[in-house]
């Protein structure tokens, strides 16, 4: 079989290297506009005389980001989040204020509830309903012994968080702007190149699957960049939108590279139109890459033609399946071309499984448990602080991949706030009676904690370090300097981060292979839905999965069984819509037919072993119900044959 070397557009190791020693202009760029935002909004919650000034400076860096659609998006669901949690806070204060384990019971099942559906969600409606949990107790548990200051102290956090917002979204669209837009093109580019090249590599070669998991995550981060364009402007929507399409149809091709380099053991004569399909994919010519992709279609359409008329279930599922990663290819090539129509809606992505928003959901009440028990048996003054920290973190980590290794950066963070908040707080700004002094003390900390928190391995550490370094030294007007209240609030919070990092580390530490296994089921969960009710169109129903394929990706780096597993499953998937496609137009023997055997492929999708035998008897079956019929029949029964052939393969 010939194979074609098609050059990989990925970053190597040394620009890797280089990166990791020196700042890139970006990078510095973003640690820039974002030392800038929080300066400005610090000075204008000043202006505005807010209670808490430090909320605003601290809202500019937890909705930082690099792109100006990502601060855009983040805050709006942060505004958004802030409002629901207020209001919550204010409605469990007003019911409950004088009955303390009441509310705090309420609260831990709130937040709990917050925190699940944060799990389920993706990108920054996840941030939302986390904040909405939290925000109950930066608001309530601050207002525990005063309850009518509750809605003074809401007020007050909405308005800090709006100028927040404002001065990061302003600095984001005058200050060195960069916006996704502008490199969504060119990643696309890259990426289509990548994925064109380790599929072509991988049909001449062998099954790649394995060493591909980089594309995996390049691929979900040109989804996040389409989406960040989109928000930007409704002039990019049909760029950004073309951008979540070709990464979706790329998607599926990499995972579809495995089943051709099959199929084209079984019609060798389609290896040099497809390989000759994705050169010219790679290479973004799209008027060569149309003419050899008509020309591979009439190909596979006269292999398919044959089939049908020899019987042969075999051909005729390699010509689907050649036929398929053909249209896949197709996708891209339309989503890159804006003159043209794209090939299908895009659908919200598939939820988080139930099982993990619940587990999620139960090492956040054990964490606030911890903290609020330890509250209530000291009655320390700091223990409204602790329990509100101990709930933002483990708000914050409990969607996360990695939440062990995140909650010791937490708590290296905590620690180094206290230490660098103590000098600045009782020796530099005693010494500071104008704005531009305080200015000058706080910005080169901001501005090389964000250029930290973009650094691999230091990024969780460089986004804490100075959102609790602005909250422990909580900058006012007039500066209030109290040391036994500074070391009450850092111990409170450094405290905070013991009781994540025990609950993550002890007292119920995540389980890798249990996500794995709950992800798994939730595919097969997917797959069986698929045998009832409405049909999905194959690109959509692919597209919603995509980020659940990523996640596991994320939680078996180095196996890769159940990555394989995952994409059978996705097969599985697949040749069901298809066959629910086909059976309807059958007449009503073969349609019984046709319908017992797509619900038993259901029943059967966590079994492989018995699947794959099944299948392979019903297409054995199906192939001799077709020589009995004729015209349309015959080839409906054939197609419904080759599919199930297929998932006899897949499995």
């Amino acid at each position: 079989m010939p194979s074609l070397s098609i050059p990989v557009a990925l970053p190597g190791p040394v620009p890797a290297v280089v990166m990791s020693l020196f700042p890139s202009l970006g990078a510095l760029g973003h640690a820039l506009r974002t030392a800038v935002a929080a300066l400005l909004a610090l000075y204008l919650a000043y202006a505005l005389q807010l209670e808490g000034p430090q909320t605003a400076a601290v809202t500019v860096l937890i909705v930082s980001h690099p792109m100006s659609g990502a601060v855009i998006a983040k805050s709006v669901w942060r505004i958004a989040g802030t409002l629901v949690g207020a209001g919550a806070a204010l409605a469990l204060m007003a019911g409950f204020g004088q009955s303390p384990e009441a509310f705090l019971l309420l609260y831990a099942l709130w937040l709990a509830g917050c925190v699940a559906l944060a799990s389920r969600l993706r990108r920054f409606r996840s941030y939302a309903a986390v904040l909405a949990g939290y925000t109950l107790a930066l608001v309530a548990l601050g207002a525990v012994d005063d309850p009518l200051r509750t809605f003074d102290i809401a007020t007050a956090r909405v308005a800090a968080i709006v100028v927040g917002v404002l001065a990061k979204m302003a600095v984001s669209g005058v200050v060195w702007p960069v916006t996704a837009a502008q490199r969504l093109d060119s990643r696309v580019a890259r990426v289509t190149a990548a994925v064109a090249g380790a599929v072509a590599r991988d049909v001449s070669q062998g099954d790649g699957a394995g060493r591909h998991r980089g594309l995996w995550a390049e691929l979900q981060g040109l989804d996040d960049l389409a989406t960040y364009a989109a928000v930007e402007s409704a002039a990019f929507r049909r760029q950004a939108d073309g951008a979540r399409v070709a990464a979706s149809a790329l998607f599926g091709l990499l995972d579809h590279a495995d089943a051709m380099r099959r199929a084209l053991g079984v019609l060798p004569a389609a290896t040099a139109p497809l390989l000759s399909c994705l050169e010219h994919l790679a290479g973004g010519d799209g008027a060569a890459f149309r003419t050899v992709a008509a020309a591979a279609r009439r190909r596979l359409r006269a292999a398919t033609r044959l089939a049908h008329r020899s019987g042969d279930a075999r051909t005729l599922a390699a010509a689907h399946q050649l036929g398929t990663g053909l249209d896949l290819m197709v996708q891209v090539a339309i989503a890159r071309d804006p003159s043209r129509p794209l090939a299908f809606t895009l659908p919200e992505p598939a939820d988080g499984p139930w099982g993990s928003a619940a587990i999620a959901a139960l090492r956040t009440l054990i964490s606030v448990g911890l903290a609020a028990g330890f509250w209530v048996a000291t009655e320390w003054p700091a223990g409204a602080t602790m329990v509100s920290w101990t709930s933002v973190f483990g708000a914050l980590l409990a969607s996360r991949a990695n939440p062990g290794a995140v909650s010791l950066q937490a708590f290296r963070a905590a620690l180094w706030a206290a230490l660098l908040g103590l000098p600045v707080t009782f020796l530099l700004l005693p010494a500071v009676s104008e704005f531009w002094g305080l200015a000058c003390v706080l910005a080169p900390l901001i501005f090389i904690s964000t250029l930290l928190s973009q650094r691999p391995g230091r990024g969780d550490f460089g986004t804490f370090l100075p959102m609790l370094f602005l909250t422990l030294v909580a900058p006012t007007n007039p500066m209030a300097f109290d040391l036994q209240g500074y070391l009450n609030t850092a111990g409170a919070v450094v405290m905070a981060t013991v009781w994540i990092v025990a609950t993550y580390r002890l007292v119920l530490p995540v389980d890798g292979r249990g996500e794995v296994r709950r992800l798994l089921a939730s595919f097969s969960a997917s797959v069986r839905a698929l045998t009832a009710g409405p049909v999905p169109a194959t690109a959509a129903w692919n597209y919603r999965h995509h980020h659940r394929l990523a996640r596991l990706v994320g939680w078996d780096p180095d196996g890769g069984d159940a990555l394989a597993r995952a994409r059978a499953r996705m097969a599985v998937g697949r040749a069901l819509i298809a066959m629910r496609h086909a059976v309807p137009d059958l007449p009503p023997d073969h349609r019984r037919q046709g319908e017992l055997v797509v619900r038993a492929v259901g029943r059967l999708i966590d079994d492989p072993a018995r699947l794959s035998a099944f299948a392979a008897r019903s297409a054995r079956r199906l192939v001799a119900a077709g020589a009995l019929a004729k015209g349309p029949t015959r080839r409906r029964l054939l197609d419904l044959a080759a599919w199930c052939h297929r998932i006899a393969e897949a499995v």
